[in-house]
């Protein structure tokens, strides 16, 4: 029986579709769902910058007032004037905010109710196989492609790693 599910999500289509999995099984199950996003460090995705600009419009609009909105409005602000190619933190925390706020409300439109939301920095697989253990997780379901696809590609992608020392199930989604 499942009665916890580990998703791993960046944000990336492939996750997208991992969380409407998980959640189609938390809720035929009645299963809890645990949200993993790993912050992204470095350099960040010209997809996931796109993403932060949208959602802060839509935000800012739907929201105006509202101390998210505010400080989006500085961060994205501030990393178009940056010469610097390295993201600031609070981007970073923003992005990760955004991502598991749709895949909450993804969870909760099919109907799943008990939701933990876990943001962490470093190395992503490692998050998942740490947190999979830390919340006795019945099954991992992740996208088999994410947001580092040509690192992926070169030196191994993280559902791989993951599904080849996970404890439990690995679903890996496309």
């Amino acid at each position: 029986m499942v009665q916890s599910i580990l998703v791993p999500t960046d944000g990336s289509p492939n996750a997208h579709k991992a969380v409407m999995l998980a959640g189609d099984l938390a809720e035929k199950y009645g299963a809890k769902v645990i949200l993993l996003h790993a912050l992204l460090r470095g350099h960040l995705p010209e997809g996931i910058l796109r993403a932060a600009e949208a959602e802060h419009i839509g935000t800012h609009l739907h929201k105006t007032g509202s101390n998210l909105a505010a400080d989006s409005v500085g961060i994205i602000a501030n990393l178009k004037t940056q010469k610097s190619t390295q993201v600031p933190v609070e981007t970073l925390e923003f992005i990760g905010k955004m991502v598991l706020g749709g895949a909450v409300q993804a969870l909760k439109d099919k109907g799943v109710t008990d939701i933990t939301k876990i943001v962490e920095e470093g190395d992503p697989a490692q998050l998942i196989l740490d947190n999979a253990r830390l919340h006795k997780a019945d099954m991992i379901v992740m996208g088999s492609r994410g947001l580092g696809d040509l690192k992926g590609l070169l030196v191994g992608s993280v559902s791989h790693k993951v599904s080849h020392h996970a404890e439990c199930t690995c679903v890996s989604v496309r």
